[in-house]
């Protein structure tokens, strides 16, 4: 009995199910990375709080 069969790609049971584990594994890791570093609150973090509502400063003006 063959596990998958992708046109003359035949693989065995424990091989394709190694390979799907792989798969879930990897694609897994995306998402866990995709929610830990959160890019929008992450460049949040850099601008001013909401309190103070003055402009940005310059390039040659101090933080």
């Amino acid at each position: 009995m063959t596990g998958l069969v992708i046109g003359n790609l035949e693989l065995d049971v424990l091989t394709s199910t190694v390979f799907v584990i792989a798969t879930v594994f990897f694609l897994g890791s995306f998402v866990y990375v995709s929610r830990t570093n959160d890019m929008i609150g992450a460049l949040k973090s850099l601008l001013p709080k909401r309190n103070s509502r003055k402009p940005l400063p310059g390039p040659d003006e101090p933080l």
